[in-house]
């Protein structure tokens, strides 16, 4: 196609002058389709049309009425004469306040008797068109859907996950599948199901050729669809068959070639609706070894799908999800959860898993095939999941583990999903996280752009700290609480990553009615545990559990003061009495800040040769409901061995009952406890009794002037 331009002189500056920031003037002299294939340039080519742009971020006014007696002049000056005049209009930006005058602009152009067509142009999305002819149907790539998760965008940027190797874990993958074929890795593909090199998976098996497709489907080839990091490479680990897994095998596939895989995508776990199931020793130190030893020492990353038991489901009975080496990843479906979704404190981000009460995804199958229909679950959200991260690693490959969990967290927001069985909150840390979703949609383009100029987070750090709380009886309509004090002292933190909670508690019947809440010092509620109807149908009897808990909710805050843990039991069930046990509170943080003493506090001795207390001290603690506790401090100043705790109070009202806690070592009022507690500090808990099911109303006014006596 041939062009003839032209310098319009003397108008166009005149133009300028008067708020026209740039003229475009082309005049089409000739149209040859020598060269031009594929669906992109299918448009005619209209030819003699004389086209005006123009690009004004201020009144068009008295420019634009010049410009067009440019245009016309400016027929005359080829030899290719024009038909019609057709000007369409774009600006910068829109001028709200100014939009009376673009209407009147536009009025006084149509007057004028050369001018056939006039348009205000509006700017929309386009994205390159791909030769995969279900393109059209790759409503997550294509931005046919709102929000996006901006793959395309990050494509354009030039990033497709070039460099950078995936690992699919599954029930086996077809290597020679025409849309895969040239992205796999023949050489380190294996078979731990038949022990041999050859992931091909057994007839009816195509699970694990759909995730791959979603990662790396060749693009322009084709061949079915594109994938998310259509330049990576994949390994095919087959690791699913038709019997059990046993814990050497898992251990096993997830540190295959540990040095050389970047990513595991792994969409398979524990049974979804009861049960609480977690990797085995040997697997738990190959997902440890993963991330200390793996990709150079920058540690490999584990995607998890985080299952797919609806909201009436918990991820954290899976013990693979809610690892803090490991990345859960839920699904979103238009403008909400997807139905299948679980409460998921685990859950780190989402992206889209296909429903069928919206769209389904494309994606690749078994027998060279694509596959239309039928495609949703947490099990497709993995693997979108673990493209986006591969276009990360290749704009940065020196990303440790923690550097991406990070990013994820940085980049995922809510972007306006509204439905209300999400539960959206803010942290402490002013990031939004949802209980199902957790901080939202993935965005590919915002990730890559953060990943480039990325600086290494610091060193993890662990702090751990051991409480056995005093018995609790909690009947259905009731909730228990108790708290953990983290003092500065304690923990040398500053920013949390992880929090887990190891809590072993004991249930009459029904389990699965057993409800956890962990609350922050920042205020934050995260849903650790909640009703999960078939557990309370599969564990009816009588029994205990002992199960670390994680939550990824409080990233980013000050772990410092009270955490407090909620514990009871589903209203709509009947439970008679429930227990709590020894309970570890562990949280990881990414840096250490100076120490600082604790102040209001009553400083006991340093060295014990008989029992004494400390002076009588007079605290005034306002009457409170029994879910929100008074409390007053002491700091113990050394090592100090004791035989027991007592604890003294007296009340204006007489129905307050007290008990303390230590955040080193259990106490227990009225009983007798030996050992050695740390420096640390003991909290005294004024709290109200309950009678008959309900709280007993006391006046705010009324106060407790209880001198608290600690004797040791």
């Amino acid at each position: 196609m041939g062009m003839v331009f032209w310098d319009p002189g003397d108008l166009a500056k005149s133009a300028i002058q008067e708020g026209v920031t740039s003229i475009t003037t082309s005049i089409f002299s000739e149209c040859s389709d020598d060269n031009v294939q594929g669906t992109s340039f299918s448009t005619p080519i209209a030819t003699g049309i004389i086209e005006l742009a123009l690009q004004a971020n201020l009144v068009l006014g008295f420019g634009l009425m010049n410009a067009i007696a440019m245009v016309t002049q400016a027929r005359s000056w080829t030899s290719v004469p024009a038909q019609r005049i057709y000007i369409t209009i774009t600006r910068n930006q829109s001028l709200k306040a100014n939009k009376h005058i673009e209407d009147t602009d536009i009025r006084n152009i149509r007057l004028d008797t050369e001018v056939e067509f006039i348009q205000q142009e509006v700017r929309q999305p386009r994205v390159l068109k791909t030769a995969d002819p279900e393109w059209y149907k790759l409503w997550h790539l294509n931005n046919d859907i709102s929000p996006s998760m901006q793959i395309n965008e990050a494509w354009n940027i030039g990033y497709t996950g070039r460099g950078i190797k995936i690992a699919i874990l599954d029930d086996g993958l077809q290597t020679d599948h025409a849309d895969l074929v040239s992205n796999v890795d023949l050489v380190n593909d294996y078979d731990y199901v038949d022990d041999d090199n050859n992931p091909m998976p057994p007839y009816g098996s195509s699970h694990g050729t759909e995730v791959a497709g979603l990662i790396a489907a060749e693009k322009d080839n084709n061949e079915c669809i594109v994938g998310v990091a259509h330049q990576s490479t994949i390994v095919g680990v087959r690791l699913l068959g038709n019997r059990g897994l046993t814990d050497s095998e898992e251990a096993q596939a997830l540190n295959h070639h540990i040095n050389e895989i970047d990513i595991y995508s792994n969409s398979w776990g524990p049974p979804d609706g009861y049960g609480f199931y977690g990797p085995g020793t040997l697997t738990k130190e190959a997902l440890k070894a993963g991330v200390q030893n793996g990709r150079n020492g920058n540690g490999v990353i584990f995607i998890f799908a985080s299952g797919n038991g609806m909201t009436h489901d918990n991820c954290n009975g899976d013990g693979y999800v809610n690892s803090i080496y490991t990345v859960a990843i839920t699904s979103v479906q238009q403008g909400q959860n997807a139905w299948y979704s679980e409460v998921c404190a685990p859950a780190l981000a989402a992206t889209y898993g296909g429903s069928e009460e919206d769209r389904y995804l494309t994606t690749t199958t078994t027998t060279d095939e694509c596959k239309t229909n039928g495609t949703q679950g947490t099990s497709f959200s993995a693997p979108i999941a673990s493209g986006i991260i591969a276009l990360a690693l290749q704009a940065n490959p020196y990303l440790t583990w923690r550097d991406v969990q990070h990013l994820i967290v940085l980049t995922s927001s809510r972007k306006g999903f509204n439905d209300t069985y999400s539960d959206w909150s803010v942290n402490g840390a002013n990031k939004e996280f949802s209980q199902v979703l957790g901080y939202g949609l993935m965005d590919a383009e915002a990730m890559v752009s953060k990943a480039k100029t990325w600086a290494t987070v610091p060193v993890q750090h662990t702090f751990t700290t051991r409480t056995r709380f005093p018995f609790i009886s909690t009947r259905s309509d009731m909730l228990s609480s108790n708290t953990i004090f983290v003092s500065r002292s304690d923990s040398l933190i500053r920013c949390l990553e992880q929090v887990t909670v190891r809590i072993a508690f004991s249930y009459s019947k029904f389990r699965g009615v057993t409800e956890l809440y962990l609350v922050s010092p920042s205020g934050t509620e995260s849903n650790l545990l909640h009703f999960r109807y078939e557990d309370a149908i599969k564990y009816e009897r009588r029994g205990s559990l002992t199960w670390t808990f994680m939550s990824v909710h409080f990233w980013w805050e000050n772990p410092v003061g009270i955490w407090r843990l909620k514990f009871g039991s589903y209203k709509g069930y009947s439970v008679e009495e429930r227990t709590t046990a020894p309970t570890t509170l562990s949280i990881n943080t990414s840096d250490l800040k100076s120490v600082s003493t604790t102040t209001k506090s009553t400083l006991l001795p340093t060295t014990v040769t008989e029992p004494i207390s400390t002076s009588k001290t007079t605290y005034s603690l306002r009457a409170t409901t029994s879910d929100i506790l008074s409390t007053e401090t002491a700091t113990i100043a050394d090592w100090v061995t004791t035989d027991y705790f007592s604890l003294s109070t007296t009340s204006t009202t007489g129905s307050d009952s007290s008990y303390f806690n230590s955040n080193n070592k259990p106490v227990i009022i009225g009983g007798v406890v030996a050992g050695v507690i740390l420096i640390g500090t003991i909290i005294v808990f004024i709290s109200w009794k309950i009678s008959a099911g309900r709280v007993k109303d006391v006046d705010s006014t009324t106060t407790s002037t209880a001198p608290a006596v600690f004797s040791v």
